[in-house]
């Protein structure tokens, strides 16, 4: 590996002499497999595991996060990387049943206006064109706080306006 990344031409040498086409496959020894898969496992992301891991985090107090040494840059990072998780609808309608979803709408309340705008950032993403992630959000009482933040927040009144557009669809 070169410079810590994949060895993506040692893979594809690998891969073509063991399957040139010309002769019948065989069946893979214990140790081209183990390596097989130590070598996908390592640059495969489990998104499912790394969103609990988001959501965890998420609950954490602030007082413990900065004492952890947990900056602004890091937490916006993470909801970053979560809406990059929830742009698939699938994994918008997991957030809830991973624990994530409360997490995410107590961000709406967080006391940094960057955190709060990013997450009402992340929840419009998850509700966007999804009525199972609207309602969960409704019955989670997701609406109280978008709603406060665009009556008293000029810095998310715009993302709250297009949440509370998307929210509307289950009302």
């Amino acid at each position: 590996m070169a410079n810590n990344g994949p060895s993506w031409d040692g893979l594809l040498k690998w891969s073509l002499s063991h399957s040139d086409g010309a002769s019948p496959s065989r069946p893979l020894s214990e140790e081209d497999r183990q390596w097989f898969m130590e070598a996908m496992q390592g640059h495969t992301i489990d998104s499912i595991s790394r969103m609990k891991q988001i959501s965890q985090i998420m609950k954490m107090p602030e007082h413990l996060l900065d004492s952890q040494g947990v900056t602004t840059d890091d937490l916006e990072g993470m909801l970053d990387e979560l809406q990059e998780h929830v742009e698939s609808i699938d994994l918008a309608n997991d957030l809830h049943s991973i624990g994530g979803l409360v997490p995410l709408l107590s961000y709406l309340k967080n006391s940094n206006a960057k955190i709060r705008a990013k997450a009402a950032d992340v929840l419009t993403t998850v509700v966007q064109n999804n009525p199972r992630s609207q309602q969960l959000v409704m019955e989670a009482n997701g609406f109280e706080p978008l709603l406060t933040n665009f009556i008293t927040d000029p810095d998310i009144r715009l993302l709250s306006v297009t949440t509370n557009k998307g929210l509307q669809l289950s009302v």
